[in-house]
This record gives structure tokens, C-alpha cells and sequence, in this order.
């Protein structure tokens, strides 16, 4: 189904629109672009919305599920449910908070319906998937993955949304439904023992 749907999709996406009215959709926020989409199935209004979020979103939640082509198939699964029915998104909602709040869900859906829950939360196929293409300046992130195996879940997520996905406070506490502080708090926490983890490795 996902395949048929995704077809469908990429079709859209192909169709002959000018370049200077690509150009003014840059400009038009996550919400104005999705009411386009839903209101007058406008193909370029959701193909900008996809180019904004499909790399940040696949990366947050590789991050979390330790697989580069889970999270793929998951926000890849959100997109395309997104692009048969609009109506899933209430369009006076943010659409930023509602996209990672969806994909957030839909991985501890998968964590849950699959059997086999030790190969996802193997940590060595996202770190072997991540060193393949590492050069010596990157040693340093690879440090911090290493690092982040060591925190909470709700510690290494909130690092995560901030640092990976350049999510603010305001949009993190959204996600989780907590306060701010909550938010601050968790950071700092994850920032401290991050760096405790680290200096202690590099003695």
C-alpha cells in the first residue's frame, strides 16, 4: 500500500509547475502550505513541506531507534498516510510539533508490533552505519552516540530533538506535554553527563 501510495506521490510531485511559483511556496508556513494541500490538493505545497521535514525527521528518529532504514520507512509511513488523507492533520495545530509527535508515536508502535524488539534496539547497526562514512572530524559525534547510550530515554530524547533536530524549548515541551523547565532541566542533565562520560573516556 505504502508503495501504491508513495507511486501516486512522486507522480504529483512531477507534474510541470513554474519554477517562480516553487519559489514563492518557500516562503509560506508549515500550516498555510498544508491547508493548500488539503484544500486544493496542491502537489507543490506538499512537496515543500516533505523537502523541509523528510531529513530532519528521518535523522531524529535514527537517533532514537538505532536503524537508518527504520526511520526511513517510519517517517516515509507518516508522509505517505499524510498525503492519501490531509485530514489527518488539523491544520490550526503546529504542524512542526504534530509531525514529530506523529513519527515519535509511530516508532513505539513499531517497537511494540515487532517481535524480534532486540535487533531494533541493537546498537550496532546505526553505529556501524554511521562510522562507514565517518572522516577524523566527525570523531567527536561519534563520541556523543556513544555517549547518549547512557542516558534515559526521556534524557537522550530531548538532547536530541534540541541538537539534532534544532527543535526549541517551547516546541520540545509541546512534544512531551511538559513545562519548560521540565525541558531545561532534562537538557542540562543530558548536557552534564554527556560531557562526564566523555571527559572520562578521553583520560
Amino acid at each position: 500500500m505504502i508503495a501504491d501510495v508513495n507511486k501516486r506521490f512522486y507522480l504529483g510531485m512531477s507534474k510541470k509547475i513554474s519554477k517562480q511559483k516553487a519559489k514563492e511556496f518557500v516562503s509560506f508556513s508549515d500550516e498555510e502550505l498544508m491547508k493548500l494541500f488539503a484544500l486544493e490538493n496542491n502537489e507543490l505545497a506538499f512537496e515543500e513541506v516533505y523537502k523541509r521535514y523528510f531529513n530532519p525527521l528521518t535523522k531524529y528518529i535514527g537517533w532514537m531507534a538505532k536503524d537508518i532504514d527504520l526511520s526511513k520507512d517510519i517517517v516515509q509511513g507518516v508522509f505517505s498516510k499524510l498525503y492519501s488523507n490531509p485530514k489527518l492533520y488539523n491544520a490550526d495545530e503546529n504542524f512542526k510539533t504534530w509531525v514529530y509527535v506523529t513519527a515519535k508515536n509511530k516508532l513505539k508502535n513499531e517497537w511494540r508490533n515487532v517481535k524480534n524488539r532486540d535487533r531494533i534496539l541493537s546498537e550496532s547497526q546505526f553505529l556501524d552505519q554511521t562510522t562507514s562514512s565517518v572522516t577524523t572530524d566527525d570523531s567527536k559525534m561519534l563520541k556523543v552516540i556513544e555517549a547518549l547510550k547512557h542516558l534515559s530515554e526521556s534524557h537522550k530524547d530531548v538532547f536530541v530533538l534540541k541538537y539534532s533536530s534544532n527543535l526549541s524549548i517551547k516546541e520540545i515541551s509541546e512534544i512531551y506535554k511538559c513545562s519548560e523547565g521540565t525541558v531545561k532541566s532534562r537538557l542540562f542533565y543530558a548536557m552534564k553527563k554527556i560531557k562526564e562520560i566523555m571527559n572520562v573516556k578521553n583520560q
